[in-house]
């Protein structure tokens, strides 16, 4: 992501297809994923993670440790960065929660995708500047596979 006033998250149409794909197969329960690439704001793929949330899988998500590390063990393997995560707000907007602020890191990306009634819908991406800091709303630009 560069330092401008409207930072920029690259990905290719295959990411968010496979990120609306697996919003759907979680639905009602919230998706989510890990979002890797070569470097900060260039997004070239998605790994689908397992809701590990045994409260209320509807409205949070929960990656486990194992699954954190196998994905970071992953992303080096491949000359990739772990850049961060996305997760599906079932029959609520793209937007992040206070829940999604409170366990959000600085430097790493969020990515929340609506999912209306089974159907995926706009995809919005997220990052916090600092660790006081408010979601800040990053320019989501798709490219052609």
């Amino acid at each position: 992501m560069s330092d401008s006033a409207s930072p920029t998250v690259r990905m290719a149409q295959g990411v968010v297809s496979a990120i609306r794909q697996e919003a759907t197969r979680a639905y009602p329960h919230e998706g989510c994923g890990a979002l890797l690439g070569p470097a900060p704001g260039d997004v070239s793929e998605t790994l689908p993670l397992p809701n590990q949330e045994q409260g209320n899988p509807r409205v949070r998500f929960t990656v486990s440790p194992q699954d954190y590390l196998a994905t970071e063990a992953s992303a080096d393997s491949r000359g990739l960065s772990l850049l961060g995560f996305w997760h599906s707000h079932p029959d609520h907007p793209a937007r992040p929660s206070p829940t999604d602020r409170a366990y959000a890191w600085p430097g790493l990306l969020t990515l929340v995708i609506a999912v209306e009634q089974g159907s995926p819908g706009e995809l919005t991406a997220w990052d916090v500047p600092g660790p006081e800091a408010p979601f800040r709303q990053l320019e989501l630009r798709v490219d052609p596979d």
